[in-house]
């Protein structure tokens, strides 16, 4: 039994978790293990990747101001394929607008993962959200909403799956290694208690030398 195959067979419980692990052989257990610690480092990492992505717009999405830019540039990209073969783009915007202090600014804008690129050109209106404290800190309004409410939904999934899983895994690990009746005999070993003298017999010993 694989480790994958392995992990997908335990129960939740604890019990559960005993039978399967007194089962198992021990390359199983440690393979689990291994994978399950792999698994939390790639949700980890992430994690860390795209959630400063998921604060910062979402900061701008709910608390920042709003105003009409000017697109001064739009780039497509093809990056790959969905499944089912329908391409996949990813889609740089440069925009400029003014802020509320009258000052003008520029920012840039990436978005990935666009099944249905949009047909921006040079003078093209675009929605920007920016901060108003500091207007230099700013985002376009383009798929905004569909990637911050799907990042919202999608890293504490990775939390929950990539170390939930591996925590859970390690708490019933320790438990099932604290209680486990220790192993028997092998077949065909000595189970003779080793000779110990009596101190009558070691007394006796010492009077005939």
């Amino acid at each position: 039994m694989s480790a994958s195959s392995a992990a997908r067979n335990v129960s939740w419980k604890q019990a559960s978790f005993d039978a399967w692990a007194n089962g198992a052989k021990r390359r199983t257990l440690v393979l689990t293990g291994l994978l399950l610690l792999l698994l939390a480092a790639a949700c980890t990492f992430a994690v860390a990747v795209m959630g400063p992505r998921l604060v910062r717009e979402g900061r701008l999405l709910w608390f920042g101001s709003y105003t009409q830019g000017v697109v001064e540039n739009a780039a497509l990209r093809r990056v790959g394929s969905f499944k089912g073969g329908a391409p996949k783009y990813q889609l740089t915007i440069d925009y400029s607008f003014v802020a509320h202090t009258g000052v003008a600014y520029s920012g840039r804008t990436l978005r990935g993962d666009i099944r249905t690129p949009p047909d921006f050109h040079p003078g093209d209106a675009t929605g920007v959200f920016y901060e108003a404290a500091n207007p230099a800190n700013s985002v376009a309004e383009h798929n905004l909403r569909t990637d911050v409410y799907g990042l919202l939904l999608f890293l504490p999934f990775l939390v929950a799956v990539g170390l939930g899983s591996t925590l859970w895994y390690v708490v019933r690990f320790w438990k099932w290694a604290s209680n486990r009746a220790p192993r028997p005999a092998k077949s065909g070993a000595s189970t003779r208690k080793p000779y110990v003298r009596s101190p009558a017999v070691k007394r006796a010993t010492w009077l005939q030398k």
